[in-house]
């Protein structure tokens, strides 16, 4: 599937599941998920591994940012799993956020960190990895899933 193809169908499923939430009474949730889903659409997707693609254009001069990532990840690979492919994008982008927010940690600015609710936290998560997973559906690969296609059971 084509890095449009894949957004078209998340953005696709983001407004049934915001307006659910909307039409619930839970605005703060619905801005919660919808921004970290848009989020792993967006910019962090499990195709960020290629070299081409249209997240890394996203992130317009600081896409140079996501050439290790590539260079270490083959297509696919990795990238496409359930738990462990977001949970490294995460981690890689936490690493890069990590010296800026130190800086202003050490600058000491007023209301950093902003304290954040548990339940925001919590519904992002779910927003981003909703994103990815839906990505992974569209790409054919399912939920515990063998990724080895020679290995075979035994009668």
């Amino acid at each position: 599937m084509h890095g449009w193809q894949h957004t078209s169908v998340n953005l696709s499923a983001l407004l049934p599941s915001t307006g659910a939430l909307l039409w619930l009474g839970h605005p703060d949730t619905a801005l919660a998920f919808s921004a970290a889903f848009l989020f792993g659409t967006l910019l962090v997707t499990p195709d960020l591994d290629l070299h081409l693609n249209d997240a890394r254009r996203r992130w317009g001069p600081l896409r140079f940012i996501w050439a290790p990532y590539a260079a270490l990840s083959r297509h696919r690979g990795t990238s496409h799993t359930y738990l462990s492919g977001p949970l490294i994008r995460l981690a890689y982008l936490a690493l890069w956020a990590l010296p800026v927010v130190a800086l202003m940690l050490s600058l000491q600015l007023d209301g950093f960190p902003p304290v954040i609710p548990l339940t925001w936290v919590i519904t992002a998560l779910l927003g981003y990895f909703t994103s990815q997973w839906l990505h992974l559906l569209c790409d054919g690969i399912l939920p515990f899933q063998s990724r080895n296609p020679k290995r075979r059971r035994r009668s």
